[in-house]
């Protein structure tokens, strides 16, 4: 007998209620402080790699210095380093969750985090399909109304 489910990276993700969706079952809740970095692909489906990074900096407005890029903030540094993995994958879109402990309600590091990215993301022309909040009881999106 022949298992004729699609993969949950075979799923081509029409809207991002249907993304959100994947989310919750891949990453349920939060367990730690990490951003995800995801990818979409040119078929809408989740690309290659699906990356937590642990230990992202407290304040996304924060200046650091760089050989390649001189001074720039912790938002831009992370947001090009997206769009470098972006370019080397193939894939065509960023999607960021970021996973903090505590109540489904957008908090004022969230707003600063999805503020900074999105303006980084603007500035670079990098595209950024949605970010998401993953917390202690499931994944919120957020939409530029909960940051800008």
């Amino acid at each position: 007998m022949t298992n004729t489910t699609p993969h949950l990276k075979d799923r081509v993700l029409d809207s991002d209620d249907d993304l959100r969706d994947v989310l919750e079952l891949l990453l349920q809740r939060a367990n730690q402080r990490q951003m995800w970095l995801m990818f979409m692909d040119d078929r809408g489906c989740l690309g290659d790699p699906f990356m937590p990074m642990s230990d992202y900096p407290v304040d996304p407005n924060a200046v650091v210095e760089l050989d390649d890029l001189g001074a720039v903030t912790n938002a831009y540094l992370l947001m090009n380093r997206a769009g470098l993995m972006l370019e080397a994958t193939g894939n065509t879109s960023v999607i960021l969750a970021w996973e903090r402990r505590g109540p489904s309600a957008v908090v004022d590091v969230d707003r600063s985090w999805a503020r900074a990215m999105a303006e980084a993301a603007a500035e670079m022309e990098i595209p950024l399909r949605t970010q998401f909040v993953v917390h202690s009881r499931g994944v919120r999106q957020l939409h530029p109304d909960d940051y800008l």
